[in-house]
């Protein structure tokens, strides 16, 4: 009879190992207690705080901003465009034409160059301005003592010549208000009245006028102030403040290196009296063989010797040119 079967016997299991995750076998550690939570608005009531998160190791949810749009930087705005230099009021002046034929009649000779006469002209402007450099001065005043000197004929020399400095302005204007005589000299039609600029009836902008380009050579930095107006009451007019403001408006708005002021004479009427608080200095045109030295010193008088006498310009005889000139 054969032997009763036997079964097999079944090692015994390893024990089970017990790791650090499995919760069942973890052993609990104390863990220290949380601040209690505050509820805003509830001084005396705390919240004990939520551990459940906390001990299955889940984190406190993070919220996610959606990131800000990259914005470029905005773009540098251009550079704003500079501002034109302001157009020289100068430029502006009404050119006139230059009547070659009447310049010899009047004899401007520093026109036209061809009486040798001319070239005391350019001397007298030359010392002219270095005395005025010198002193720090702009205000000419063209005098005699005595109607019949060749005022009005130097200063029409005398201006033309200082033209011909490209670096030099140089404004003329025909001061003698009740005998004016530079527009029919040099041929110019209707210039218009100097005494509507004075009282500032009249821009001198509007009233001014340049020679246009010609073949004398007459420089375009030369303008004149020109009348064919008489004016009865010419030294009340001068007193005028208005006078006074336009002229300075004048110096500051054209800049010019020289005015000269064609004046009447001065033992005529009291006008160069009342226009001596707009000068700096004045020069004096006496005529050989009618002048005296009585009327030079009476003349120098009457102007004033705060008001330098910077020249003395010697005209032989009327119509026949500057023979001399002296300082």
């Amino acid at each position: 009879m054969p032997p009763p079967a036997t079964r097999p016997v079944r090692p015994a299991s390893p024990p089970l190992a017990i790791t650090a995750a499995d919760p069942v076998a973890s052993p609990e550690v104390p863990s220290a207690p949380s601040p209690s939570r505050v509820v805003p608005g509830a001084p005396d009531r705390q919240v004990p705080p939520d551990h459940t998160a906390a001990a299955h190791g889940i984190q406190p949810a993070q919220v996610h901003r959606p990131a800000a749009p990259d914005i470029p930087p905005p773009e540098e705005a251009p550079p704003a465009p500079k501002a034109a230099p302001p157009a020289d009021p100068w430029t502006a002046l009404r050119e006139i034409g230059v009547d070659e034929a009447q310049l010899d009649r009047s004899l401007i000779i520093a026109a036209a160059r061809r009486d040798p006469a001319h070239a005391a002209f350019d001397v007298l402007r030359t010392r002219l301005l270095q005395a005025l450099r010198d002193n720090g001065w702009s205000r000419v005043g063209i005098t005699s003592p005595t109607k019949g000197c060749g005022k009005s004929f130097s200063a029409l020399n005398l201006a033309i010549a200082l033209s011909r400095y490209d670096n030099c302005r140089t404004v003329l204007m025909d001061m003698d208000l009740r005998a004016p005589t530079q527009a029919r000299q040099i041929g110019a039609q209707s210039p218009g009245s100097i005494g509507e600029v004075l009282r500032g009836l009249r821009r001198p902008q509007d009233h001014l006028v340049r020679f246009a380009p010609n073949r004398l050579h007459i420089g375009g930095n030369l303008a004149l102030g020109l009348n064919d107006r008489t004016e009865s009451y010419a030294a009340e007019l001068f007193n005028e403040p208005q006078t006074a403001l336009v002229l300075d408006g004048i110096r500051d708005s054209l800049r010019p290196d020289v005015m000269l002021f064609d004046l009447p004479p001065a033992l005529a009427y009291d006008d160069v009296i009342a226009f001596r608080a707009h000068l700096d200095c004045v020069l004096m045109v006496v005529g050989g063989g009618m002048t005296t030295a009585r009327d030079v010193r009476e003349s120098v008088r009457r102007i004033g010797e705060d008001k330098p006498l910077v020249g003395i310009i010697l005209n032989k005889a009327e119509g026949e040119g500057l023979a001399e000139y002296g300082y």
